[in-house]
């Protein structure tokens, strides 16, 4: 089977667009392997871009255990010397930066090397050997094989995948797409803790690669339970190099994600069929005030917990879960988990997310229906700080999209919780339209006052509590965090960095990525940072020091008097 699968995915490298490039294919495996073993799973191809031939070799590459593989013919001959497959290639013939003479069969090539910066490489092989039509939609996944090396070259897995997805919204139709593997087996990747799931986030529209781990990690910092963990990667796809991407957990349930009881495998324990063969009922498509669930005959005792939940602003995304709810004021919500839901749960659930939706567009913020204070519906702390990291970081979603909140059992609170915090490309002035171009100003407030009757941040703003909490936070947890990534203090536990820490991390893997993905503005956006990536970090250097400065003068004392 190991074989068959070998061959399958080698005859497909030939007919797939980033391989077409030779009728013959050359590979450096970038860690020991056993000649007998065939074409390793680390095994890089020689890539095309434009006119000219790369080896985009890892970081975590160990440059005295590179072997040659090829395809099409036996051996292959580099800077005059000949090499069979599973040989070991010197180490001072591929040296970043230079370019080698490579002759397969008749033919030579000139190749240069790139070798990425000290991050993790990954390596996902899918059974066809082919991207093409995981790459179209969503809801096809295909099975296949994962290989992750930690920056030292450490093997952090090296086995089967239940499957490798399309994943993304707008991100989805970018050309370097975003993926979600699930791992054959609960594997700890990078101290994420033990899970399945994984998402591995292209960063398409951010040329500075790093905004998405820089706003983890204020989030982590200021304590926003439940963090997605994220390491940098260099990402091979069926053995050709595509690109820097920041690997990260999956927002889910779980003792390693978000540690809430399971209701989904509580309800499967007291019902015979599998949850999704119960009829499903509720329109499919939004309605004010209505949702769809499962017709499950069956419920656990306690049906309080736990729950987890998207807002979305765009209500066309009621349409792609299993079980939703719109609200009076049209904002989809997501069930996340349990994904198959009862009609009891449904209710449950709904009746809280309405309750606190009308709390909040009450002037003394109490849902008249239920007397109930927002603050009794929902974790104070963790609004104020999910509502914060959206604003720091002017992030273009914030009232739109990708905002999840959670509810544990009423043993734990009868209260939900704001976060986790997901999706943060187009923060810090990366991404805006004509009509927001307000998001390209360090300065100003933006989730408060943008169309305040329709979205939920704007009412919490308008409650004096809520600015109170705000501003105390502020003093307390956000404006420390800025400071390191200004570069003006560090943290000692090493969660926030500077900018500049964040962005040198990546400088090589960079401009590989950038070497196959060019810099090109978006249609839909006018935001301009730069077309290089050190122009695309000083921007970001500028703008997060900017924000601080401006959101000191309007939350708390001058930065300056506050550090005397």
């Amino acid at each position: 089977m190991r074989q068959r699968w070998i061959l399958l995915l080698l005859a497909a490298l030939l007919l797939c667009p980033a391989a077409a490039h030779a009728a013959n294919m050359f590979y450096v495996s970038v860690s020991e392997a056993q000649p007998e073993n065939g074409l390793p799973r680390d095994a890089v191809a020689m890539s095309k871009v434009g006119s000219k031939y790369y080896l985009f070799l890892p970081g975590a590459a160990n440059m005295g255990e590179l072997r040659l593989w090829t395809e099409g013919v036996g051996e292959a001959e580099v800077e005059g010397e000949t090499y069979k497959n599973g040989d070991r290639l010197p180490a001072e013939l591929l040296v970043p930066g230079e370019t080698v003479r490579v002759k397969l069969a008749k033919k030579t090539y000139k190749v240069q090397v790139m070798q990425g910066s000290e991050i993790a490489a990954v390596f996902v092989g899918s059974a066809s050997g082919d991207m093409k039509k995981i790459d179209k939609t969503k809801t096809y996944r295909e099975a296949g094989e994962f290989k992750m090396l930690d920056p030292d070259g450490t093997v952090a897995y090296d086995g089967a995948l239940d499957y490798v997805k399309l994943r993304g919204n707008t991100s989805a139709q970018f050309n370097k797409k975003g993926y979600t593997v699930k791992l054959s087996q609960k594997t700890d990747l990078a101290g994420m803790g033990k899970a399945k799931k994984y998402a591995l986030i292209s960063n398409a529209r951010d040329h500075a690669l790093i905004r998405n781990q820089i706003v983890f990690d204020m989030a982590e910092y200021v304590g926003l339970k439940y963090t997605p963990g994220c390491v940098q990667a260099d990402v091979y796809l069926n053995h050709v190099y595509n690109g820097t991407y920041v690997l990260q957990e999956k927002i889910e349930v779980g003792p390693s994600r978000v540690d809430i009881e399971d209701l989904e495998e509580a309800t499967q324990r007291v019902n015979d069929l599998p949850l999704d063969q119960f009829p499903r009922k509720g329109p499919l498509k939004s309605t004010a005030g209505e949702m769809k669930y499962y017709d499950i005959p069956n419920d656990p005792e306690d049906i309080t917990g736990g729950y987890l939940i998207e807002y979305e602003n765009w209500t066309v995304r009621y349409k792609d879960e299993p079980c939703a709810y719109t609200t009076d004021r049209k904002k989809a919500i997501m069930l996340k988990a349990p994904e198959y839901a009862s009609e009891a749960q449904m209710k449950y659930i709904s009746g809280l997310v309405q309750a606190y939706e009308n709390a909040i567009f009450a002037d003394d913020g109490v849902d008249p229906a239920t007397g109930r204070h927002y603050t009794e519906l929902m974790d104070f702390d963790s609004l104020v700080l999910k509502y914060m990291l959206e604003e720091v970081a002017k992030n273009c979603d914030g009232n739109q999209s990708s905002q999840y909140y959670y509810k544990p059992a009423d043993s734990v609170s009868t209260r939900m919780f704001a976060g986790p915090a997901w999706d943060y490309d187009t923060s810090f002035g990366d991404y805006a339209r004509t009509s927001t171009r307000a998001l390209l100003d360090p300065e100003g407030l933006y989730l408060t006052t943008r169309n305040s009757s329709r979205y939920w941040w704007p009412q919490l703003y308008a409650k004096a509590d809520f600015v109170e909490g705000v501003r105390a936070r502020w003093t307390e947890k956000y404006l420390p965090a800025m400071r390191v990534l200004c570069g003006l203090d560090t943290d000692p536990t090493g969660t926030l960095r500077s900018v500049a820490a964040y962005a040198d991390a990546i400088r090589d893997s960079a401009a590989m990525n950038f070497t196959l993905w060019p810099m090109r503005q978006a249609s839909d956006n006018i935001a301009s940072c730069g077309k290089t990536f050190q122009k695309n970090v000083d921007y970001l250097q500028s703008f997060v020091e900017k924000r601080m400065a401006y959101l000191d003068r309007e939350w708390g004392t001058p930065a300056a008097e506050a550090h005397e």
